[in-house]
């Protein structure tokens, strides 16, 4: 797996303009441990494995190189909120504060899993 999924790391890393440092403050992993895992010295866990197909929203073998084609992930499917019986409540806003407030590496990652619900015009 080392090369096929070395090769893969890097490749989504770049499709998401990403530096290694950058990557490495979004999913709290050294830089020197991802230039490891992209230049083959370092084999992840399945555990670093599923965290990083989650980023990058594709599947295990995919990431891990054992497929060249991207599948549909999986989602996990949580049921719906039940109506909001006040919808001039403040969660908006308290979500906007809460996001401005956060550090900048939390602000990234926040964006880029918004990233497939933002609708460009």
């Amino acid at each position: 797996m080392s090369t096929d999924f070395a090769h893969r790391l890097k490749e989504l890393r770049l499709a998401k303009d990403l530096t290694q440092k950058e990557f490495s403050e979004l999913s709290q992993i050294s830089q020197s441990t991802i230039s490891m895992y992209e230049s083959g010295q370092r084999e992840p866990t399945l555990e670093i494995l599923d965290i990083f197909a989650k980023f990058f929203k594709v599947d295990m073998d995919y990431m891990s190189g054992k497929s060249q084609k991207q599948k549909p992930m999986a989602i996990d499917i949580i049921s719906p909120a039940p109506e909001d019986p006040n919808p001039d409540n403040k969660s908006d806003k308290k979500l906007l504060d809460a996001y401005h407030k956060a550090p900048e590496h939390i602000q990234r990652i926040v964006s880029v899993c918004l990233e497939p619900y933002i609708e460009e015009k």
